[in-house]
């Protein structure tokens, strides 16, 4: 793994770590600033491990006037998981 894709990996693991478990009800502002905050929060990290396993991680975040939902999506090689596959590929890849 490359020092782009390590931090992509921190990258999706701090995300998931702050918008985990949340569903605000209160005013997100006005629809330039939903739509500016949607598209920083709606990304895919990709990346591939030394032994050729893909890892990807989706991050969907969705903002209406009241409310705030967040998704987070982990597979490995097309088979859900959750945020252990990303925590144990950064453990494995920093050894």
């Amino acid at each position: 793994m490359t020092e782009a894709d390590r931090l992509e990996v921190e990258r999706a693991l701090d995300n998931h770590e702050s918008l985990q478990n949340t569903w605000f009800w209160n005013d997100n502002g006005n629809a330039k600033t939903r739509a500016w905050k949607e598209n920083k929060l709606n990304f895919l990290v990709e990346v591939e491990d030394s032994n050729g396993d893909v890892y990807k991680y989706c991050s969907t975040v969705s903002i209406s006037r009241k409310n705030f939902r967040y998704r987070g999506e982990f597979t490995k090689n097309g088979k859900k998981g959750d945020v252990r596959l990303f925590k144990t590929l950064l453990a494995k890849e920093v050894q």
